[in-house]
């Protein structure tokens, strides 16, 4: 989400990608154009970045994906088939590197070496190098060649003001999709235009005349300086592209400190409330010991008739009845174990057992009509 604010025209989607595993499948991509300040100018470079499904513990694999108007321009960092290498991708740490950075990286990187330029028309014929029209100076800067190995028979590293692309054939404009490249940009000249050529400076007067040793070292000195500069700014958009992933660290850190204090401070109060109850649960401890040591310093219980105690006559009612009809099948119980051992006769057991049963019946029915009263019958 970082580098996609900071990026505006990077869109996210999925493609079906052959990865250098050699296995094909579903891959989240961003693709679209960074912009990228080459020599003054601003120019958008259509680039396509590949995540793995262990992003982002693996570098993304990145590509420099021109249109059917430009042509990949190799170097160090950029190969034929558009693959971008970078000392940041094959140095990849989680959290230390991100894509935010990366891009920034490449920014840096492309616009000291700008990895596709315009391709003339006709190039697909390749035409020879006499056969081809008078070169006219090009928008390009004049540092950006075509490379010697793409298009057999082009000219030569251009020399002075003047570029490899033909008179005759001037650039069309890109698509809309890639503004910084687009015929609206003010170095492209129009198809009607009536522009007039800078002059060629003459050629020297003495072309016999040989180099002399301070020539020599002026230029060793001014290649020095460019291969220093070069690696400065290497190392000058790799350490922004660090310190800004760590303000990011730091950012996040300090998110995740707010919410371990919030944390922490919930703890401590569930803790002190911990305190509270287990406060209170001593007391109520102490003061049922207290109460069992009462009860248990007298040598007889309490009666057990009134271990039970009803809230209400009706309920008392109830309990009474329940009661005298346990007590009924006792009776009978009894009974029965008098008849077995022949101390009562048959006719006396027949006689007590009818008024037990009675009187059990009575019982019940006022269970019953108790608990149509009180609420309780199902």
């Amino acid at each position: 989400m970082s580098a996609l604010r900071e990026f505006k025209d990077l869109l996210p989607e999925l493609e079906n990608f052959m990865y250098p595993d050699g296995k094909r499948r579903q891959a989240f991509r961003l693709k679209g154009t960074i912009p990228v300040p080459y020599k003054g100018v601003s120019y958008n470079i259509p680039v396509s970045v590949y995540l793995w499904d262990t992003h982002p513990y693996y570098a993304p694999i990145c590509y420099v994906t021109p249109t059917s108007d430009m042509v990949i321009r190799e170097s160090e960092s950029v190969n034929n088939q558009g693959r971008v290498f970078l000392p940041y991708l094959k140095d990849w740490r989680f959290p230390g590197y991100d894509l935010n950075g990366l891009l920034q990286v490449m920014v840096v990187v492309f616009q000291e070496k700008c990895p596709v330029f315009a391709k003339p028309s006709g190039a697909t014929s390749k035409p020879s190098v006499s056969s081809m029209p008078s070169p006219q100076p090009t928008p390009y800067p004049q540092t950006t060649p075509y490379p010697a190995s793409s298009t057999a028979g082009m000219p030569p590293y251009p020399t002075g003001n003047t570029a490899p692309y033909p008179q005759s054939n001037p650039y069309p404009g890109y698509p809309s999709a890639y503004p910084g490249y687009g015929g609206g940009f003010s170095g492209y000249p129009n198809q009607g235009s009536t522009r007039t050529p800078p002059p060629v400076p003459p050629p020297p007067a003495d072309r016999t005349t040989s180099i002399g040793g301070d020539h020599i070292k002026q230029s060793l000195i001014s290649a020095l300086q460019d291969k220093f500069r070069n690696k400065l700014r290497d190392k000058l958009g790799t350490s922004q592209a660090e310190l800004a992933s760590i303000r990011q660290t730091q950012n996040d850190l300090k998110t995740g400190q707010t919410k371990l204090k919030k944390i922490t401070e919930d703890l401590e109060s569930q803790q002190r409330q911990l305190e509270q109850f287990i406060f209170v649960y001593q007391d109520k401890k102490t003061e049922l010991e207290k109460a069992l040591a009462e009860c248990g310093a007298g040598k007889e219980g309490p009666p057990i008739d009134e271990a039970i105690e009803a809230a209400t006559p009706l309920h008392r009612q109830l309990v009474d009845n329940y009661a005298a009809d346990l007590a009924c099948d006792d009776t009978v119980y009894t009974l029965g174990k008098a008849l077995q051992h022949h101390n009562i006769t048959a006719m006396d057991y027949i006689k007590q057992v009818r008024n037990v049963y009675r009187r059990q019946f009575i019982y019940r029915a006022t269970m019953q009509k108790c608990r149509r009263t009180a609420g309780l019958s199902v």
